[in-house]
């Protein structure tokens, strides 16, 4: 095992996604305490998607977002892969209130299972599909992807729930020599 005193500083790298309206919108949290860094939606809205790019470089900085409709599940916003294959940027995706019928379909779901959406999103598309009236046993689900870009088949995180906000909680690793770009590291980064 590494020893976690010569290894560079980590920042912690949280997102949230809420499932209930008037819990608040999509965020992503950077770093920890007071020096902590919050991303919300420019334009939040419930029953949407927020896609948000950021730069590996400096992670707190969003580079491009789409806050995308929940009844376009089909729909690829238009410059999305320019960003998702270049590994000079993070990505991640996260929805706010979504209705269960509203899941990735089509060319949506494809993109994002080629950038590391999986059994997270596959759950969803099974429970989607069996609550489809006249079943309604779900009305909402939560769900979020992150990454760093780069081809398709690079690691990717997700988590989703049906039940309750979906919380994904990592880390921004830099380079050994603790200068960016920083990477997506599946640890946890706290204070003591």
């Amino acid at each position: 095992m590494p020893d976690m005193q010569s290894m560079p500083p980590m920042l912690a790298y949280t997102i949230r996604s809420p499932i209930q309206s008037g819990a608040g919108t999509a965020l992503i949290r950077i770093g920890q305490g007071p020096s902590a860094q919050a991303l919300t939606p420019s334009q939040p809205k419930d029953q949407s998607y927020w896609i948000v790019i950021l730069d590996a470089n400096k992670p707190a900085t969003k580079v491009q977002e789409w806050v995308v409709p929940g009844q376009n599940n089909t729909t690829v916003p238009s410059n999305l892969d320019q960003y998702m294959s270049n590994p000079a940027y993070l990505f991640a995706v996260a929805t706010s209130y979504l209705s269960n019928p509203h899941v990735p379909q089509g060319a949506f779901y494809d993109c994002l299972a080629a950038h590391g959406a999986g059994r997270e999103l596959q759950k969803l598309e099974q429970i989607s599909s069996y609550t489809q009236p006249p079943y309604g046993a779900f009305a909402r689900v939560s769900y979020i992807l992150t990454g760093q870009g780069g081809p398709t088949g690079n690691v990717a995180y997700e988590r989703s729930s049906f039940t309750d906000a979906a919380l994904l909680l990592m880390s921004l690793m830099p380079l050994p020599n603790g200068q960016p770009p920083y990477s997506i590291c599946d640890s946890y980064t706290f204070v003591h």
